[in-house]
């Protein structure tokens, strides 16, 4: 079954961020990568925390906090899988404490699709598919009452994602919350679920374009912050490397869809990228193609070692300081809610 995905996202401030977006600061000949300060006065070790969303199984502890308060993750993801909260009080208090402990923006996520997908809140309406405008913006309005950021939302037909991308969008916005698009380049013909494998897609980047990207180009047009990388092995797009790790995508996204906001993995604890590559290893050759913003959805162990990962690499020299920048700049330019 052909799956286009519809992403609908939500970004809300903590009290102590600042809501401008600054400069990023030219650093001295002689400073090392892990001495230089990026955008907003951050060091190395707040912006690798800044570009990485994550989730964390069970409820609250002490150690999860002590962990976000030492990386400040930048996003937190909660969908069911995990049982972070059971109640809208739960909720509220597990996404406030995390919140408390970040000196910078959290963005804080979760999987609300409509239909059978939906997250197991009863304050939370679930609106069957395919959500319009209205219920898109009673949905994201509940979820904000929350403390949510991001909402994710799935389309199934091209034509159908294409007309109600519009509405979708611009309901969201309405809240007051930021939009999103998933999951490009678009998974084409194909039933492979990339929890477990990594789909392969044979057509030629002719057809990839005329059918797949037509809805991705309409959320642009209607101003959408986000677009998710989907796992998906595009040969004609790179015969190499899946198409959320390849900067092909990345660019194609930015100068043939003229997509100009975040862009942001699909989670890479999923089955179609270990199956061959590590999470760390995958996060950092998704940021060196140009992601700005890296999902880990379940474990907090391998939330750390990726963040160890992309420290390793900036030292080393393999991802450039100036790409981290340019990641936290991208999300520092995400409009005021």
């Amino acid at each position: 079954m052909r799956r286009i995905a519809l992403a609908l996202a939500v970004a809300a401030f903590a009290v102590s961020c600042s809501s401008s977006t600054a400069a990023v600061p030219t650093p001295s000949p002689s400073a090392s990568p892990t001495q230089q300060l990026g955008p907003g006065g951050l060091t190395l070790d707040e912006e690798i925390g800044a570009v990485m969303m994550v989730g964390v199984q069970g409820p609250l502890s002490d150690a999860v906090l002590s962990d976000w308060r030492q990386r400040q993750f930048g996003g937190l993801l909660v969908v069911n899988l995990n049982h972070n909260a059971s109640s809208p009080d739960a909720m509220r208090s597990f996404i406030s404490s995390i919140r408390s402990t970040s000196s910078h923006r959290l963005i804080a996520a979760t999987d609300q699709e409509g239909g059978f997908v939906c997250i197991a809140i009863s304050s939370v309406p679930c609106a069957p598919m395919p959500v319009g405008q209205a219920d898109t913006t009673r949905m994201a309005t509940a979820l904000r009452s929350l403390g949510f950021d991001l909402d994710l939302c799935y389309g199934t037909d091209a034509t159908a994602v294409t007309s109600a991308v519009g509405p979708v969008i611009d309901g969201i916005h309405a809240a007051g919350m930021l939009s999103a698009a998933k999951h490009f380049p678009g998974h084409g013909d194909t039933s492979v679920s990339s929890e477990t494998q990594l789909p392969r897609i044979d057509e030629s980047l002719e057809t990839l374009a005329a059918r797949e990207w037509p809805p991705f180009a309409a959320a642009v047009k209607h101003s959408v912050d986000f677009v998710l990388l989907g796992h998906l092995f595009y040969p004609a797009l790179d015969p190499e490397r899946s198409a959320d790790l390849s900067p092909v995508t990345v660019q194609k996204l930015r100068t043939e869809l003229g997509f100009h906001g975040t862009v942001l993995s699909d989670d890479m604890e999923m089955g179609a990228i270990t199956a061959s590559t590590p999470t760390p290893e995958a996060a950092v050759e998704f940021l060196i193609a140009g992601g700005d913003m890296v999902m880990v959805a379940h474990h907090l162990d391998i939330a750390d070692a990726t963040y160890d990962a992309i420290r390793a690499a900036v030292v080393s020299g393999r991802l450039p300081r100036s790409r981290l920048d340019e990641a936290v700049a991208a999300l520092e330019a995400l409009r005021v809610a």
